[in-house]
């Protein structure tokens, strides 16, 4: 699938379940919400796959403490990485492999559902660092 066809399927997948979203310098955003958590995700197509970045709202006050807990993570996830941006705030990124073209759908509402439980399931282990 190439980038464009990803960026349509994905717009798609938000519309159909009434997400409000913007598009912004090769990414599109949008926001997600679990109890009383809120957070950013972006996503951009590169090559044949969907870049998926779950953005945690907040900064780390320890960047070291969050870099251990974030290596930790790291050897338990099964997909993705997590890590700290550039300004300390916690970031996790997965993708989705968009090569079947009629499978295209699934992966990337799997990929995005994934990405929201390790956001949701991290929030209060990095809230407090």
């Amino acid at each position: 699938m190439k980038e464009e066809e990803a960026m349509r399927l994905l717009k798609a997948l938000l519309d159909g379940e009434g997400a409000e979203w913007i598009e912004e310098r090769g990414f599109v955003r949008f926001r997600l919400r679990r109890g009383g958590m809120l957070w950013e995700t972006a996503c951009r197509a590169e090559g044949s796959a969907m870049l998926i970045y779950g953005r945690f709202p907040f900064r780390c006050g320890d960047p070291d403490k969050a870099r251990k807990i974030c290596d930790g993570m790291n050897r338990r996830l099964l997909r993705g990485a997590l890590y700290l941006d550039e300004d300390g705030s916690p970031v996790y990124r997965v993708s989705a492999e968009l090569d079947d073209v009629f499978g295209a759908e699934a992966r990337l509402a799997a990929a995005l559902q994934y990405s929201a439980q390790v956001v949701a399931g991290l929030w209060a282990k990095l809230s407090g660092v």
